[in-house]
């Protein structure tokens, strides 16, 4: 009960400390398997076609994991058809680094975390190289609009989606994301550097480089 009570608190604390930021900009918390991640770099970053994307803040997450980013950056993207994304990286460990597609109209509030990686990377695989999001500015909206149905951004749970029964009691949707959120929080919780090489060689495409993040890795 104690810890359920905590986590509601957490949450709680997130929406306050949003608000007030998130009205013009983006706020929210970087947690992994439940646990905030504070001293995180959070970088929210602008697609631009074919072009290089732009970044267009970086933050660091205070000790409570949140963090907030002011500026008119979601109705900015909103105009131009563009979208916007998050990536991490914690500051101690920089092999941990997740991300969030947020789309051209982000919510106010998100939560970055293992599963909406796992979302990201699903749905935009064929436009991400290392951080970077670059293509057909309408695929690339049409890719971002499909990762809240795996994982809803504002609270980096299932989407429903994922919890139609097709996706998650008919085959193995929800497993294979849950199972890869899940190899996340082990690399940066409790593997050692032995599980970390075995981890990234897993995951090395045949005749490429071996990542040398965990976003990379997925």
């Amino acid at each position: 009960m104690r810890t359920m009570l905590s986590r509601f608190a957490f949450f709680v604390a997130v929406a306050v400390f949003c608000q007030s930021a998130a009205a013009q900009g983006i706020g929210g918390a970087v947690t992994l398997g439940g646990q905030q991640q504070g001293d995180t770099n959070v970088t929210l970053w602008k697609t631009r076609g074919t072009d290089a994307p732009e970044a267009l803040a970086e933050v660091t997450t205070d000790a409570s994991g949140r963090f907030a980013i002011s500026g008119a950056f979601r109705e900015l993207a909103g105009a131009e058809g563009d979208v916007l994304y998050l990536t991490t990286e914690h500051s101690a460990d920089t092999a941990i680094a997740l991300m969030s597609v947020l789309g051209s109209e982000p919510p106010e509030s998100v939560v970055v975390n293992e599963l909406t990686t796992v979302a990201s990377v699903f749905t935009s695989a064929r436009f991400i190289d290392g951080t970077a999001l670059s293509g057909n500015k309408l695929s690339l909206r049409i890719a971002a609009g499909n990762a809240p149905n795996l994982v809803d951004p504002v609270t980096g749970g299932w989407g429903d989606v994922l919890l139609d029964p097709i996706n998650s009691t008919e085959n193995t949707t929800l497993a294979k994301v849950n199972t890869i959120g899940s190899l996340i929080v082990a690399f940066a919780t409790l593997a050692d550097d032995d599980w970390r090489t075995s981890f990234f060689e897993a995951a090395t495409p045949t005749s490429g480089a071996t990542p040398k993040t965990t976003l990379e890795a997925v």
